[in-house]
């Protein structure tokens, strides 16, 4: 048989046009975004402890009281701290700046911002704008995240003290309960909209027989009441979601919503129900049989519906269908009779679940997809509250 002989340069173009062809490998997945950040509370102490859960890394913040609740602001760089208890509100942050589709990382630090009304409760954020409303004084804590380093928050006196809410509305307007006295105890029976100055645009129109509970999604705002959800769009108009037939004197306390859904959900004692303005209709999503239900939540995207069992069971629901997509044990089941602060409480990312285990001092990290543990990390102490903050995209680091 004839040798068939290439010459050499075409043998040399070859070559090197296989090389042109070879792609480099794709890099690993990480099982989460490098730069996310876990903000982990105590039962105990008076600290915060923030979490890098790919290296474990943690490094521990005194703040003003222990047990504050934790609400990450629009953008996910800051954690809100408010302590009820001390009337103070501080801020966490995470020094994972996102800007223009990438990452500017600082340092991790407490925030110059602070408030000092009395009474801070409800916390809502939208497009870049948050908002506290003070019990005590009936007062407004309002702020954009750029002005948290600044320490040029405003507080805005808007009605007389109670135990109110407030939500933002996509033209940076706020639908803000008010108080006018005819029921007795500290909730609002009507909500007005105002500018982000306090000005009052639309008076209230619908009065209840007392508020509590609020969310919106840009578009609407949603609160609980006795006499039905209590819906109200940003020109002011208001109307109400009457119950199901079977609530008998039971009534929606806490609602939920996010930017990328158009219904909202609600938790009573009865159970976890879907809202629907349009339709105006409320079913069920899940019975709260025997008190199982314990912790609930959207995620950030408003993909999913999380709701936690006593059994410690996670259930995860489709947000848009209120449909069943997986389940699984994250956590030891919840002993009748648990206090608040002997309990796990969950987090959730686009890649993980994050669970408290106070017996280890840890936090338990969860895949997602199929929900396996895989990692415990250690924080000491007693954990208690969980948030998430910084990127959950996995977004380049550009330093300049």
């Amino acid at each position: 048989m004839k040798k068939i002989l290439l010459p050499t340069l075409l043998v040399g173009l070859f070559v090197v046009s296989c090389k042109k062809d070879d792609k480099p490998a794709p890099k690993p997945e990480q099982v989460e975004a490098p730069y996310l950040r876990l903000v982990v509370s105590d039962v105990d102490k008076a600290q915060l402890t923030i979490l890098e859960p790919l290296t474990k890394k943690t490094t521990v913040f005194p703040i003003k009281a222990a047990q504050p609740t934790l609400y990450a602001t629009s953008t996910g760089q800051f954690a809100t701290v408010i302590s009820r208890a001390a009337n103070t509100v501080e801020f966490l942050n995470s020094g994972i700046e996102k800007h223009a589709g990438h990452l500017h990382v600082h340092l991790t630090e407490m925030a110059q911002q602070q408030f000092t009304e009395a009474g801070p409760t409800h916390y809502f954020s939208h497009g870049g704008l948050n908002a506290i409303f003070n019990d005590g004084t009936g007062s407004i804590s309002i702020f954009k995240d750029s002005e948290l380093e600044t320490g040029k928050g405003r507080v805005l006196p808007v009605a007389a003290p109670h135990h109110g809410a407030m939500v933002i509305f996509d033209d940076q307007t706020l639908a803000v309960t008010q108080k006018d006295g005819s029921v007795t105890g500290t909730l609002p029976e009507k909500v007005k909209i105002i500018d982000r100055f306090g000005v009052t645009l639309h008076e209230g129109t619908i009065a209840t027989k007392g508020i509590h509970g609020d969310a919106g999604n840009g578009k609407l705002a949603a609160f609980g009441s006795p006499d039905g959800i209590l819906i109200v769009q940003q020109n002011g108009a208001q109307s109400l979601i009457p119950y199901p037939a079977d609530f008998g004197t039971s009534w929606i306390g806490t609602v939920l919503g996010n930017k990328a859904l158009p219904h909202f959900f609600g938790y009573v004692t009865l159970g976890l129900y879907k809202i629907d303005p349009v339709t105006k209709n409320i079913s069920l999503v899940l019975k709260n049989d025997n008190n199982n239900i314990h912790q609930y939540m959207l995620d950030t995207d408003g993909k999913n519906l999380y709701i936690l069992l006593t059994d410690g069971t996670l259930k995860i629901f489709d947000a848009a269908t209120a449909q069943l997509k997986k389940e699984g044990r994250i956590t030891a089941a919840i002993p009748t009779g648990a206090a608040v602060t002997q309990k796990p409480y969950f987090a959730v990312s686009r890649k993980c679940v994050y669970v408290t285990d106070q017996a280890a001092g840890a936090v338990k990290m969860f895949s997602l997809p199929d929900l396996k543990e895989i990692s415990s990390l250690p924080v000491g102490n007693k954990p208690f509250k969980i948030l998430v903050v910084g990127d959950q995209e996995g977004l380049e680091v550009i330093n300049d």
